[in-house]
């Protein structure tokens, strides 16, 4: 009787490697038999389940992406300070995982078009959130500096950018804004 392979949940763990191999040397190095190697299955078996290295980029990203939007659309649901409870997810609530990958994903904008194009949607669907939030385009525009820069601070300088100075930098902009 042939195995039952769940296709779904290989899919997934072919872009987790991606997602993976991506933060750890670079999306360039994202290869199919990178990827493979990471599983433990042939490039074959890989190719299976995607029809090119296009395609491996393009699924791990969108994945990633779905996945942050779905916990971010959750998170704003839930929250009487929408816009603090965002900021304070991006700067934190993501983990140093998430937010290693975020970087790659990046920096591998730069030079990967399908990043690029995954991470264009997105910065228009987070852009979007943020001005309806912030309720000003400049305002907006402060918010993306906050976190981008504390985001950076983060990975530069862990232990002066500890999350309770995060935190307190996040209240100080924020509260002129108005924010909520």
């Amino acid at each position: 009787m042939p195995r039952q392979v769940d296709h779904a949940a290989r899919r997934r763990d072919i872009g987790a490697a991606v997602l993976k191999i991506a933060a750890e040397r670079g999306f360039r190095e994202a290869t199919i038999r990178a990827v493979a190697s990471a599983v433990g299955a042939s490039t074959s078996q890989v190719t299976h389940y995607v029809s090119g290295r296009d395609e491996l980029i393009r699924i791990a990203v969108r994945h990633e992406i779905e996945t942050r939007q779905a916990q971010i659309t959750e998170l704003l649901a839930d929250s009487d300070r929408p816009l603090r409870a965002l900021v304070e997810w991006a700067v934190l609530g993501a983990g140093p995982d998430a937010q290693r990958i975020w970087l790659a994903i990046v920096l591998g904008a730069r030079t990967e078009p399908i990043v690029r194009a995954e991470l264009e949607e997105f910065n228009r669907w987070w852009d979007a959130a943020v001005r309806r939030l912030a309720g000003s385009p400049g305002a907006a525009d402060v918010v993306d500096v906050l976190v981008d820069g504390l985001v950076l601070a983060g990975f530069e300088a862990p232990e002066q950018w500890t999350p309770e100075r995060r935190l307190r930098v996040v209240d100080a902009v924020l509260a002129p804004l108005g924010a909520r």
